[in-house]
Formats: C-alpha cells, sequence, structure tokens
C-alpha cells in the first residue's frame, strides 16, 4: 500500500490510530463513500427517483390519487401500468438499499479510526455482503431481480438462494460497469465470499459477528478462545489485512452505485468520467501500481496552467501531490508550501 497521507480528506488527529501503510487507503474508502453519498443526496433533492405518469384519463388519475398513499405500486398494477410500477419500485429499492448501505459503511470506517475494529467488521458485514449482492443483482439483471422480489419472495431473496447465483450476479452488474481488468470478479468472490481466503474480509467478518466458529474448519475458533475477544486493539494486523482489499471491494460497489444512478436519470458525461477515472486511479494509488507514472505524467501535462497562487511555482506531482489532487482537488506547492486549487473533475 502506498505510504502517504493528504492529511486533507480526512484531519491528521482522526488519522492517528489507523496504522501508517493504511492512511491513504483509509482516506480513499471515505473519499469513495462520499462520492456515494454526494450521488444520493443530488438525486433526492432533485427528485429523480420519482416516476412521471401520464394517465389515460380523469377517472385513472382520481383512482391512483384516492389510493396511492396507502400503496401506490399496487394501484399502479391494478390500473394496468405496470412498467411505472416497475420503475417505482426499483428506484425505492435502489435509494433506500444505497442508504442504508453507505450509513454502514460510515460507521465501520470512523470505528476503524477509533480502534473498535471488531465492530467496525460488524457493521461492514451487511453492505458488504447482502446490499452489495442486491444492488449487483438490480444492475445486472433487472428483470430476474423483480420478477425474484414481487413474485418469489422473500424465498428467492434467501441467503441460500442468492448465494447459487451471485457468481453469475456479480459478473453480470461487472459488465455493466467501466471497471474492466481494474476490478475482477473473481477477486470480489474471493475476498468476501470464500471462507478458504485468510486473506479476504469474509473470514474477518465472521469471527467478527461470531464469538464462537464451527462449522467451517478455515473459520473455526481455536480451542479455549473465543474469536477476537482477547485480541489487543493496539495489533495492526487487522487493520492491513482489511485496507489490502477494502479499497477494491468499495470501488467496485461505487461503480455499480454510479451506473444505478445513471440508470434512474442520466448523469452529465463529464462528472460520471470524472468520477470513473478517479475513483480507478485511485486504486492504482493505493496499491502503488506501475500504473502511477502514467497517471503523473498526465497530471504534470496540467501543470502549467495552474500555478501556485502564492508563489507562481508549477505543481510538481509527487505521490503525495498526486494523491491530494485525486482525492481533494488540490495540490501543495513545492517552494512556499500553500495548498492550492487544482480542478481534477473540471478537466472531464
Amino acid at each position: 500500500m502506498l505510504r502517504v497521507n493528504t492529511h486533507a480528506l480526512i484531519p491528521r488527529q482522526r488519522l492517528r490510530w489507523i496504522p501508517k501503510p493504511a492512511r491513504f487507503a483509509h482516506e480513499y474508502c471515505f473519499f469513495l463513500h462520499d462520492h456515494c453519498v454526494a450521488l444520493l443526496k443530488e438525486y433526492e433533492e432533485a427528485e429523480a427517483n420519482l416516476v412521471g405518469i401520464e394517465f389515460k384519463n380523469k377517472k385513472e388519475a382520481r383512482a391512483f390519487s384516492d389510493a396511492a398513499k396507502g400503496d401506490a405500486i399496487g394501484v399502479l398494477r391494478a390500473l394496468g401500468y405496470h412498467e411505472e410500477a416497475r420503475r417505482v419500485a426499483i428506484n425505492a429499492i435502489t435509494m433506500a438499499m444505497v442508504s442504508d448501505c453507505l450509513h454502514h459503511v460510515f460507521e465501520a470506517l470512523r470505528c476503524l479510526e477509533r480502534r473498535k475494529f471488531v465492530v467496525a467488521l460488524n457493521l461492514l458485514r451487511k453492505p458488504l455482503l447482502d446490499s452489495l449482492v442486491f444492488l449487483s443483482w438490480v444492475l445486472g439483471d433487472e428483470d430476474g431481480f423483480y420478477e425474484a422480489f414481487t413474485k418469489q419472495s422473500p424465498q428467492a431473496l434467501s441467503g441460500s438462494n442468492v448465494g447459487n447465483r451471485r457468481p453469475a450476479i456479480l459478473r453480470a452488474a461487472h459488465a455493466k460497469t467501466s471497471l474492466g481488468a481494474a476490478v475482477e470478479v473473481a477477486e470480489i468472490e474471493a475476498i468476501l465470499f470464500d471462507a478458504d481466503n485468510v486473506e479476504g474480509l469474509y473470514w474477518l467478518m465472521q469471527r467478527a459477528v461470531h464469538l464462537i466458529t464451527v462449522q467451517r474448519v478455515s473459520v473455526r475458533t481455536e480451542a479455549e478462545n473465543f474469536n477476537f475477544i482477547f485480541k489487543s486493539y493496539a495489533d495492526d494486523d487487522v487493520y492491513l489485512g482489511v485496507y489490502e482489499t477494502l479499497p477494491t471491494v468499495l470501488l467496485y460497489l461505487t461503480h455499480v452505485i454510479a451506473e444505478l444512478f445513471d440508470r434512474m436519470r442520466p448523469m452529465d458525461e463529464g462528472s460520471m468520467t470524472a468520477l470513473r477515472t478517479r475513483s480507478t486511479a485511485g486504486l492504482h494509488l493505493v496499491y502503488d501500481t506501475d500504473q502511477v507514472p502514467e497517471f503523473q505524467r498526465q497530471l504534470a501535462s496540467f501543470a502549467q496552467h495552474f500555478p501556485c497562487g502564492s508563489c507562481g511555482a508549477e505543481p510538481r506531482f509527487s505521490r503525495h501531490n498526486t494523491a491530494r489532487a485525486l482525492l481533494t482537488e488540490s495540490f501543495r506547492c513545492h517552494r512556499c508550501r500553500r495548498v492550492n486549487h487544482f480542478p481534477f473533475a473540471w478537466l472531464f
């Protein structure tokens, strides 16, 4: 992992308990969370989730108005507006599930800042093992999800039924995103659902949720022990394990959420491109891949247009400034140390 932290997105005081190798990864995870929250807020304020319906006559409109407060979707179906009912249901599910998911992710990240890693892993379990799969199902196979939700619920939505088709769900959703090889479906599967993968999140989350785990040998509690009960809060190994994988999962989740919102109401093309580029480039920065130098060269090509407002020096994109530009659209001048605005998203 990249051993830098910007202190711009998250104040230094809040990062003091995060191990230094994981601090940029933590900031990046919050960056993804905050972008999803911004999308949710923007769509809520614009009422983008609402569905306009043009009734055939006043009688239908009156019938809907009289009964809609109780069961709007049922009334639409009764009147024959099945596609409109579908859109209302899918939009409502998307907005509510994304909101619930982001609440859990936020609290988990804040718990990690306070060394409450067992609580954080408990909070991550629902959004990552459940919400992520259902949101992926809506994106990748809306017809199949809607059929299961309306005609086979709740049995078809149970963990055992969904688990059997989970690889297909994730593959279909991944194909609707622009992630490509940046995140592979097999990697998400291994991180979240492979009990034998001791470097994944499943192993950690199962042990955090249960004091005793017996059924699966790979996560079985050791003799004369309880899961995490005797673990010191000061140990860094859990943190390093979490941040080796969590950024990848949250990047995938962010792209699924963005595509669902774009389907609800198309986003500005430049904003969508900026989100896709910044979020994907951020993952390369977190893991310090061989793509980072090319990303730095791209930023440097715009340097002459954004000199320091104090001394006029062109920005230099070190690892620190590259991280700053990505997460907070700013850079620190190498000459006078002033922090300047760098309109990264504007470039798109």
